[in-house]
C-alpha cells in the first residue's frame, strides 16, 4: 500500500464535471493505493486555474481540504495524471456535491 501525504487544510481541492451527486457516485472507485473515493486535484498555494489544467472537463468545482474535513471526509495525495492528484474520501455523493457546486467554466482550458 502506498504511503499517503496529508494535504494542508488551506489547499484548494478541484474536481472536473458537473459534480452532481450522480456524477460523484459514478466517479467513485478504489484507487490502487486502497483508498476509496473520487479523483481530485489539490495543492497548497495554487489557483483553481493551475489545478484545472489537467482536468479535461469544461467545468470544475472547487472547495478546500478544510471544508471537506469539516464535513467529515478527507483528501489525501494519491498518484494520478498529475503531481497534484488526490482522492476525496469519506463523504456521501450528496455531501461532496454540496462542496463542489456550483461549478464554473474550467479556467485551465
Amino acid at each position: 500500500m502506498q504511503i499517503t501525504t496529508r494535504i494542508p487544510d488551506e489547499a484548494l481541492v478541484v474536481r472536473g464535471g458537473k459534480n452532481q451527486p450522480r456524477d460523484i457516485q459514478r466517479g467513485t472507485g478504489t484507487h490502487p493505493s486502497g483508498i476509496s473515493g473520487v479523483s481530485v486535484e489539490s495543492a497548497e498555494d495554487m489557483s483553481v486555474a493551475e489545478l484545472a489544467k489537467t482536468i479535461p472537463h469544461k467545468q470544475v468545482g472547487a472547495t478546500t481540504a478544510a471544508a471537506i474535513r469539516k464535513a467529515g471526509g478527507d483528501v489525501v495525495r494519491t498518484t494520478g495524471r498529475s503531481p497534484y492528484h488526490a482522492t476525496l474520501t469519506g463523504l456521501t455523493p450528496e455531501q461532496a456535491s454540496k462542496l463542489l457546486t456550483p461549478t464554473v467554466p474550467n479556467p485551465g482550458r
